[in-house]
């Protein structure tokens, strides 16, 4: 494969919390994007306004739609991310949804092809593997136990073998733990955040458990790196590669707001099938890319408590 100089890219999710990022990289790397965006999407205003960033309205059910669009404009896109995903929340993990998202990666995958790309690229989740609590590699047995998992796991398996048959380089980035500004609710860090910065008490667990985070740049750069490098084919991690224990990570985040503030540790029981440790084994991902974290754990924090800090002052106002 012929090192890419210039990414021109087909982007899925782009309005999404790691999506949005990612368009950010590409435009900044003077790339060019054609951003996916739903009709009517709330989140458009995560997209960088930047001329070399174009919008194509369409959605995951109707890659038909999708296709004439892109035959009405001249295009030379090289590299297709897939990263649009229905039910990616917490209470969907077992939605029936999940399993029409398999369908969507095939039709991605298609028309990446019919476009010429030279790359696909989609992402998947540590959900794949289940409950394994050991630091993970690649070569780690899948054992999903969510219906989110399972279709994961499906959809890699069948684009690694209709991008082999279709002589195309594919991708799977299996995403770990991710955070940062413009991040959803629902997730433990960021309601953490919003429960400290209204001065209120969180209940915890005890707070054993290793975690391995990773700071939302850092992902989109990965996913950048993924897209572009001459080697990079298959299945990824992508984690920081360091898990610090629970306890150690939500009082670096108090702290940042005010250090006197309680935190209810052991008020919530640890689930039936709670993770002890989760860390992705990414030496894979730096043999093939190159790739590195940047953003250490606290700068990350520091930044995301900014960010939701300002955006609940924006509400006052």
């Amino acid at each position: 494969m012929i090192p890419i100089s210039r990414v021109t890219a087909f982007i899925t999710g782009a309005t999404g919390f790691i999506g949005s990022v990612l368009c950010r990289k590409i435009v900044a790397e003077n790339g060019i994007v054609y951003a996916l965006v739903r009709e009517n999407s709330k989140n458009i205003d995560r997209l960088p306004v930047d001329k070399n960033l174009k919008v194509i309205y369409g959605d995951l059910d109707d890659f038909g739609y999708i296709r004439e669009q892109l035959s009405q404009i001249e295009t030379n896109i090289n590299v297709f991310y897939h990263l649009g995903w229905k039910g990616v929340g917490n209470k969907d993990r077992n939605d029936p949804v999940q399993s029409q998202n398999i369908e969507s990666t095939i039709q991605s995958l298609l028309l990446a092809h019919s476009l010429g790309c030279s790359k696909w690229v989609g992402t998947g989740s540590q959900a794949e593997y289940g409950p394994i609590n050991s630091k993970i590699s690649e070569e780690h047995l899948t054992k999903p136990t969510t219906f989110y998992g399972a279709s994961k796991l499906s959809a890699c398996i069948l684009s690694q073998v209709l991008g082999h048959q279709l002589n195309m380089s594919t991708v799977w980035a299996r995403i770990f733990s991710t955070y940062g500004p413009g991040d959803n609710s629902g997730w433990m860090l960021i309601d953490l955040i919003n429960t400290l910065l209204d001065k209120q008490k969180p209940k915890l667990t005890l707070g054993e458990q290793l975690w391995d985070y990773l700071y939302v740049d850092d992902a989109a750069n990965a996913l950048y790196k993924l897209g572009t490098a001459v080697n990079s084919q298959g299945v990824y991690n992508l984690g920081s590669g360091n898990a610090t224990k629970l306890k150690k990570i939500i009082e670096i985040t108090r702290d940042l707001i005010d250090p006197a503030l309680p935190l209810g540790f052991g008020e919530i029981p640890y689930r039936i099938d709670q993770v002890m440790h989760l860390e992705a084994d990414v030496s894979k991902l730096i043999r093939d890319t190159g790739w590195q974290a940047e953003i250490d754990l606290e700068t990350g924090l520091r930044r995301t408590i900014d960010y939701i800090k300002n955006e609940k002052n924006k509400v006052k106002e």
